[in-house]
């Protein structure tokens, strides 16, 4: 597990691909502030500004407006970088040991929860510069909200990545890869479902899907809402997690 991990964790140092999507990342989210200060208008009907917004209800508004660049990034990364050691070849050296097996998925599960939050904290640091320059706002709210959002949002994405490191996994096709990746981050699927079930059962149980429980605007101060959306995100990563030690573990070898 440590040697796979020390391997991961040296392919992930020395990948260009990761800065240069952390930089875009920045770089994008401050020409979208910018955007948002040139063409500003009310968010809610009360009028509240979108440059009188603290950093709180900042990130939750430009998370639940489609499509969630944050996803785009993060499934481009976790496509590539499993991609990346299939296509090598690498992955012989050690598939033919059952626990190697699994300590592969374990490893790069911690990669991809290291770029995440690697990913909210270039979040942060662009916010604050991009808010600064063009609404001179830095206010970040109640420490303790901001750091309930920020853990349950850093759950949902990395629940996220695990889900397209199983699509990668199962098909091991950049392109069909990079499409589901899309499709998801577009959240098609569960606007399509949650279109269905208003006009045909009028339940609510698409609010629980994993991509509809990561853009819905949450109320941080709600015990009803956290349970809902660290029950979601927690469930989500174990079912995953399980699913993919288990395909690894059958997988053929090719």
């Amino acid at each position: 597990m440590i040697n796979l991990f020390k391997m991961d964790s040296y392919r992930f140092t020395r990948n260009k691909i990761m800065y240069l999507l952390l930089l875009l990342f920045c770089a994008f989210q401050i020409f979208g502030i910018y955007m948002m200060k040139q063409y500003a208008q009310p968010v809610e009907e009360g009028g509240v500004q979108i440059g009188n917004l603290t950093e709180i209800d900042f990130i939750q508004y430009t998370i639940s407006q489609p499509p969630s660049w944050m996803l785009i990034y993060i499934a481009v990364f976790t496509i590539y970088f499993y991609m990346s050691e299939w296509n090598s070849g690498f992955h012989k050296n050690y598939i033919s040991m059952r626990q190697a097996r699994i300590h592969s998925v374990f490893s790069k599960m911690a990669i991809l929860a290291l770029f995440v939050a690697m990913l909210f904290l270039t979040l942060l640091i662009a916010d604050g510069i991009g808010r600064r320059m063009f609404f001179d706002q830095t206010d970040m709210g109640e420490p303790g909200t901001l750091i309930t959002l920020l853990a349950s949002q850093f759950l949902l994405h990395w629940a996220f990545s695990l889900l397209v490191l199983c699509i990668a996994m199962m098909t091991k096709n950049l392109l069909i890869s990079l499409s589901a990746g899309f499709v998801l981050a577009l959240n098609v699927i569960g606007m399509v479902l949650g279109a269905l079930e208003n006009q045909f059962t009028g339940t609510h149980l698409t609010q629980y899907l994993l991509i509809n429980t990561l853009v819905r605007v949450k109320d941080l101060g709600s015990t009803a809402d956290l349970i809902h959306t660290f029950g979601v995100a927690v469930a989500a990563i174990l079912i995953l997690s399980y699913l993919a030690v288990r395909y690894k573990i059958r997988e053929d070898l090719n």
